[in-house]
C-alpha cells in the first residue's frame, strides 16, 4: 500500500497496523511518536491502528544527548 511516511513516498510490504510499519521501518518504538493523518496515536494503539491507502504517517524519534 502507499503511504507517505515523514514526507516521503513508501510502499508499506507489511500487514496494515501501525506497529508493522515501524516494524518494516526499523523504528526504535521506545523512543518514536506517530501522527496518522494529523491525529497522534499512543504507543498503547499501534498493534491496532489499520493504515490505509495514501494515509500520511509523521514519525519522530526522540534522540537523548547531553
Amino acid at each position: 500500500m502507499k503511504l507517505t511516511v515523514n514526507g516521503e513516498s513508501h510502499e508499506h510490504q507489511d500487514g496494515g497496523s501501525a506497529d508493522a510499519l515501524l516494524d518494516e521501518l526499523g523504528a526504535n518504538k521506545e523512543h518514536t511518536a506517530l501522527m496518522v493523518n494529523g491525529e497522534v496515536i499512543p504507543a498503547k494503539e499501534w498493534e491496532t491502528t489499520t493504515l490505509k491507502e495514501n494515509d500520511e504517517i509523521e514519525m519522530l524519534v526522540f534522540v537523548g544527548g547531553g
